[in-house]
């Protein structure tokens, strides 16, 4: 699905944003995964309170922002297409 999705983003294809979004979607699932499984285990990853927040909060958060940011964006492109096709049958 990158492929595709990269593909579809450099040649301007219109499913791009609906991959951008389902891509987005599956990394944050993934980071859910990851810090529930976590939590689960006993979050027991640091050997002190500086790595547990610069690694575990602070390294992974881009791992959420981003894919939040791009979704987002992906989401108001497609919700703008579908008002201005509803528009056009009125």
């Amino acid at each position: 699905i990158w492929r595709l999705c990269r593909y579809a983003i450099a040649t301007k294809k219109s499913y791009s944003y609906i991959l951008q979004f389902s891509v987005c979607l599956g990394q944050l699932y993934g980071v859910l995964v990851y810090y529930i499984t976590a939590l689960l285990e006993g979050d027991n990853f640091a050997s002190n309170a500086f790595y547990y927040w610069a690694y575990y909060v602070v390294a992974n958060s881009f791992w959420i922002v981003i894919p939040i940011l791009i979704a987002g964006r992906c989401w108001r492109k497609i919700t703008a297409v579908q008002v201005q096709q509803k528009s056009k049958r009125i």
